[in-house]
């Protein structure tokens, strides 16, 4: 028999499969906080030697690094393909020999779970078990075959290093000799000159085959009882040559994958500059001393940061106060949660001609549908946005009509149909490769990945409204560094009052307070003392900090209702997949 040594090599291309699986990986590993526990299977070496039988005697050593604490770890075996598992012994590996470690065995069936207990805090250690797999080996009329899978599918833990042997009983030879290993591309595998077989793998990610098929003359097991009068030589190798073919074919497909992420990039950056970037803004000051347009507050928010938030729905409640269409008061009556006061809403001027749509639908909302007509609390409005889907509805209505009136005073504009597109194209992409294609052309399914980090926003600044961010930037810096810009005086305080609410979505709400305070103290003593009787006089200023958290918590709690109510309703030579055995190894 020729003799035959078989050995992985990767090309360029794949090497670049490769790497885009080892990031798609990483993106899918979860972050663990310090509290957790993990464990790392850093080496795995196998020892398996064949009797005169046809028997499989398996020497195992896996060292596990622990963080946190561990009772002890799981070998799980699959014996099929065989006559059965027998023998299983399992020990620590110390300096001083090997220590005996007790095991619970379990499952039904072809699949056996080994419970070996040893706890284990912070630390490193070595394990080694041992079995004995009965007749593994099929002989043949022309050959006889070990097949056997040493990790499977089932293997939820990925290894770093895995080495096997396979020693064949005395009398073997290399030049008569012929393996094969099925795993990962890396892998490789070595008829070496005394006739062992040698198949290492760098890493075996998890859920991934790894399997060894060994031909070799029937004489070397020449007691066994699992014997065929079929001839199957010719079989087996036109079954690996063809498995090979394929595996080599899909170097093929590498040009191809290469021209479709080159043009799923190209795409993604003509997508980025021409609907994620916004435009640029000729537009250039450190200052605006003024306010720069008449918009209302929320929709200064949405534009500053593209999306709707709590604190807009403040800030409109605030320049309702500001424009004297409601007053705000706080009581002494506590409200259910962490905070001590309540506040009531009162509803005081009905005149509608000069708001906005959302504007509008607020008062209504909160005063009409939540209150009793003129006055509301918000006692009442939580206990409102504690009912599923009734708050957050309104919220999501009145979130639309923002975005409306942005829309409509063209600072923005909607990308919705280039961002569904967007996304169209990735998950035909990846799911027509994924479930479509042939086996050889499944991994181009991966040259979609990073079509999602090129969607479009949703909503995107124009021309204009760039120009108008650009100047609402430069107040906020305004508002931030006045108390560097110029000193202090009454009037000062006064031309304050109307800039508080645009100072809430600018982000300078906190400052400007601290700021006006300073001014007040520094005028007490001066014939023209400000008596507070402005906006930063009322309850809604000088009780920011709570009335912020309390908004904040009503829309975040209402959304929490409406989640929580829905949530009721290898050597790289095949895929293989043929012969016995499997499993995969862990920890508890």
């Amino acid at each position: 028999m020729i003799a035959r040594e078989e050995r992985a090599t990767m090309s360029n291309g794949t090497k670049i499969v490769m790497l885009f699986l080892a990031l798609l990986m990483l993106l899918t590993v979860p972050i663990a906080s310090a509290e957790e526990r993990s464990f790392e299977i850093s080496e795995v070496a196998i020892h398996a030697t064949i009797d005169a039988e046809g028997n499989m005697h398996v020497t195992e050593r896996d060292t596990y690094v622990f963080q946190g604490i561990y009772n002890g770890i799981m070998v799980n075996l699959n014996r099929s393909g065989s006559d059965g598992i027998e023998q299983f012994a399992a020990y620590e590996v110390v300096d001083g020999g090997n220590v005996p470690l007790t095991f619970e065995q379990a499952g039904n069936g072809e699949e056996l779970q080994y419970r070996i207990f040893s706890r284990s805090v912070d630390t490193t250690k070595v394990f080694q078990f041992s079995y004995t797999v009965k007749n593994a080996v099929q002989v043949y009329a022309d050959t006889a075959e070990l097949y056997w899978k040493f990790f499977d599918e089932t293997n939820d833990n990925p290894l770093s290093m895995v080495n096997i042997e396979i020693e064949l009983p005395e009398g073997r030879s290399k030049d008569e000799i012929t393996a094969f290993g099925h795993g990962p591309l890396s892998g490789t595998i070595v008829v070496q000159e005394d006739g062992r077989v040698h198949y290492e793998v760098d890493v075996l990610a998890a859920n991934q085959l790894l399997e060894t098929r060994v031909l070799f003359p029937t004489e070397y097991v020449s007691a066994s009882g699992k014997i065929s009068d079929e001839p199957m030589l010719q079989h087996i190798l036109e079954e690996e040559r063809n498995w090979q073919s394929q595996q080599s074919n899909n170097d093929y497909t590498v040009p191809w994958a290469a021209l479709l992420l080159f043009i799923n990039l190209a795409a993604g950056f003509t997508v980025y500059i021409r609907y994620r970037r916004h435009p640029a803004s000729d537009w250039k000051r450190d200052y605006y001393r003024e306010l720069p347009s008449d918009s209302s507050p929320a929709v200064i928010g949405f534009l500053m940061n593209l999306r709707v938030e709590s604190s807009d729905l403040m800030a409109t409640m605030l320049d309702f106060v500001r424009k004297t269409y409601i007053d705000m008061q706080k009581l002494d009556a506590p409200i259910a949660g962490k905070e001590k006061h309540d506040y009531m809403f009162f509803w005081k001027n009905k005149q509608q001609d000069g708001l906005q749509p959302h504007e509008g639908m607020l008062l209504k909302w909160f005063f009409r549908e939540i209150g009793k007509g003129n006055q509301v609390s918000f006692s009442e409005i939580k206990a409102n946005a504690a009912i599923p889907g009734d708050f957050s509805g309104k919220w999501s209505e009145w979130q639309g009509k923002v975005k409306e009136a942005a829309i409509e005073r063209k600072l923005v504009k909607k990308n919705s149909g280039i961002y569904r597109w967007v996304l169209f194209a990735f998950l035909v992409q990846f799911f027509g490769f994924l479930f479509l294609a042939p086996a050889d052309w499944k991994w181009l399914m991966f040259c979609a990945i990073p079509l999602p980090f090129f969607v479009p926003r949703r909503y995107q600044r124009t021309k204009e409204g760039q120009i108008e961010y650009e100047k609402w930037r430069a107040f906020g810096r305004f508002l931030r560094a006045y108390n560097r810009i110029e000193k202090h005086n009454t009037m000062a305080v006064h031309r304050w009052d109307p800039y508080f609410v645009y100072a809430i979505p600018l982000g300078a709400a906190k400052r400007m307070i601290k700021e006006t305070k300073v001014s007040i103290q520094n005028t007490k003593n001066s014939a023209s003392y400000y008596d507070g009787s402005t906006l930063y006089g009322s309850t809604a200023v000088r009780e920011y900090d709570q009335v912020t958290r309390l908004f904040r918590d009503t829309v975040t709690e209402s959304t929490k209702s409406t989640s929580d109510d829905s949530s009721d309703s290898g050597g790289g030579f095949s895929s293989g997949g043929g012969g016995g055995g499997g499993g995969g190894r862990g920890a508890f």
